[in-house]
């Protein structure tokens, strides 16, 4: 009964569209039903799985499937997913800021290519050591260099608050939500300019940056890759100060914001982004604009 339940599930994800998924996640009466009968299904604790669903549907990746349906139904941040599909395309070197367990990690580096190259930045040890597995699971290891620490304005380390789940966190000095963190551990940090001009990785063609509000301190400390290397830019956003931090220092570098959503429009000022928004930020220099 309980793989009939789970079959069905991962047979309605593969056939219904986006925009019919998001409708039944935004019913929070019907999503909690839907999420109390698949847990009740789920087995508990880490096990591997192939992916039900989705621009991955097949790979295998070790999951928790109590708390980690999203990923395996495929429907982990859909406007994302779909940016990434149309925009990043074989040969780009990509960094993933905020990898996780590797889901972004693994589309990234199935979009670019034996020929590409994902770096891969993660601050939780935990997620780590899932998202090592994860990639290798995909026999991704010469495409994805992983980097275990937290991207910031410079070299050293940085206190990091461990979210109440243990699978989320934020730099200190962090913008975005006040919630609570139960504790903190000490990571390595680097700036993405260090890591790119001081530790001679290349730099790269494009960046998915998504850090729960540390944006207010990585954003800084790519200057002089947002000036000479000019990548697309693909961020989650949380709170204003965040907004006001990713507004001024991609627009000073002759970047124009685009929302992630169809026909990418142009966001005209940082006051039109909500608590959390997803953008997309182009340099001038890159001729093409974003469209569909």
């Amino acid at each position: 009964m309980k793989k009939s339940i789970l079959s069905v599930a991962a047979f309605f994800a593969r056939i219904l569209p986006t925009s019919v998924k998001k409708a039944l996640y935004g019913n929070k009466p019907l999503a909690g039903l839907i999420r109390g009968t698949l847990n009740k299904a789920a087995p508990s604790g880490l096990d591997v799985v192939n992916i039900a669903a989705g621009r991955l549907e097949g790979m295998p990746m070790l999951l928790d499937m109590q708390t980690e349906k999203d990923f395996w139904l495929g429907t982990y941040e859909p406007e994302m997913q779909s940016a990434l599909a149309e925009l990043i395309i074989p040969g780009m070197t990509v960094y993933d800021v905020g990898a996780n367990i590797g889901y972004i990690t693994l589309m990234l580096a199935m979009l670019t290519g034996s020929q590409g190259k994902v770096h891969a930045f993660e601050a939780l040890p935990d997620n780590v050591e899932r998202l090592r597995r994860n990639v290798e699971l995909n026999g991704f290891n010469d495409r994805v260099a992983i980097y275990s620490g937290a991207v910031a304005a410079g070299e050293g380390a940085v206190r990091f608050l461990v979210h109440a789940s243990g699978g989320m966190g934020k730099a200190a000095g962090s913008a975005g939500r006040e919630e609570r963190y139960p504790r903190e551990i000490t990571v390595p940090c680097t700036s993405l300019d260090a890591f790119a001009f001081v530790l001679g990785n290349p730099p790269p063609q494009a960046v998915k940056m998504d850090i729960e509000g540390g944006e207010v301190l990585a954003l800084p400390g790519m200057k002089r890759i947002l000036s000479e290397a000019h990548p697309l830019m693909l961020l989650e956003l949380h709170g204003p100060e965040s907004e006001k931090m990713a507004w001024e220092t991609l627009t000073a570098a002759g970047y124009t914001l685009h929302a992630m959503q169809d026909g990418y429009p142009i966001i005209e000022s940082p006051e039109k982004l909500g608590w959390k928004a997803y953008v997309i930020a182009k340099a001038a220099s890159r001729q093409t604009q974003p469209t569909k």
